[in-house]
């Protein structure tokens, strides 16, 4: 089995707790059980049958179905509904809906070809992305909807035929724009935290203060950092959407640095291994490197103050269980696909 894909997860895992330890040293335990079931959901993908891909559209569709179920029964602070409580533990379906758009498109284009009609696909990317809207999540919507746009476009489908999907997509969502940014105000007032701290005006209250602070601990970390058992400066949310910049307190610049590497080379060995693979499995190793890699940058963008704050976790970082539990499954499929390569010279995951 290839070991680099593991090798990775352990090392990012390894820096999650030392960002969470030092963000919020109370949840260091909880944040080691979920590591755990990472790893054990990391095992489970590198032992997922070849013929997976068969039965992706109905893991999407059970997805959606989660989602619906989600925006009915779920919960979450301030009136959202994002995740299912069962006691201490807690599922997002909009986690695991990254997976199955992957899988999904993926096979879709195995079955029918480039050249197809992508009107369905296209419903069902839009489907996803909605539900997600409406939990309201607009920044794992919009993820969700770059992704499934890069997707399409490493498959080959036509640009005109996106052009046109696109431009409908426009003409239907754009009457209710105003009604959505009236409804859920939260997404306007963090792209105006991100304007005010463009013009280096933040208050505690705005979205703005986290990047400030974040920035702050980066800049006093140094080469080497303040050590695991530092005390961090207040900054809200440390030890999930900001755990870069706690991680970077404690381990330093060096650190950091060797978190962007680590991403670097999961991206790269994935290309590699699309490059290598034939048919929906190449497009399944990319669209899993991108969605570990892509959300991994926007993260570190948010930290570092080039992007507004949109609460995207870091991938095998970050405290959420959800996040990693699906970032560890993606990883294990990823090695699997890797080792059925180097054992078969194609990997044949459709067949």
């Amino acid at each position: 089995m290839d070991p680099l894909y593991p090798l990775i997860g352990l090392l990012l895992m390894a820096f999650g707790l030392l960002g969470v330890g030092v963000a919020e040293p109370t949840l260091l335990g909880g944040h080691l059980l979920r590591v755990g079931l990472a790893l054990l959901a990391m095992a489970l993908g590198a032992l997922l049958p070849p013929r997976l891909l068969r039965h992706a559209l109905g893991l999407h569709l059970f997805t959606l179905l989660l989602l619906l179920l989600v925006l009915a029964f779920g919960d979450g602070p301030g009136g959202v509904r994002r995740w299912f409580y069962l006691g201490p533990v807690a599922f997002q379906p909009s986690e695991l809906a990254k997976l199955s758009l992957v899988f999904y498109l993926a096979s879709f284009v195995g079955r029918k070809g480039h050249d197809s009609p992508i009107l369905g696909p296209a419903l069902l990317v839009g489907g996803t992305v909605g539900l997600v809207l409406v939990e309201p999540d607009f920044a794992t919507a919009l993820f969700l909807f770059t992704l499934g746009a890069l997707l399409f476009i490493l498959a080959g489908v036509p640009w005109r035929r996106l052009i046109a999907i696109a431009l409908a997509g426009l003409l239907v969502i754009s009457p209710f724009s105003g009604v959505y940014m009236r409804r859920f105000a939260y997404v306007s007032e963090r792209f105006g935290g991100f304007l005010s701290y463009l013009k280096g005006e933040a208050s505690p209250k705005e979205a703005a203060y986290q990047v400030l602070q974040a920035q702050k601990a980066i800049l006093m970390a140094g080469p080497l950092g303040q050590g695991p058992g530092a005390t961090l400066l207040h900054l809200p949310q440390a030890h999930n959407d900001m755990v870069f910049a706690s991680l970077v307190y404690a381990t330093g610049w060096l650190g950091g640095l060797v978190v962007l590497f680590l991403y670097f080379l999961l991206f790269l060995k994935g290309f590699h291994l699309s490059l290598r693979l034939q048919g929906p499995e190449s497009l399944v190793a990319m669209g899993l490197t991108l969605y570990l890699t892509l959300q991994a940058a926007i993260n570190i963008g948010v930290t570092l103050g080039f992007l507004p704050v949109t609460g995207v976790p870091l991938p095998l970082i970050s405290y959420g269980g959800s996040s990693l539990l699906v970032s560890g499954l993606a990883l294990g499929i990823l090695t699997r696909l890797s080792w059925e390569t180097s054992r078969k010279g194609v990997a044949r995951w459709s067949s």
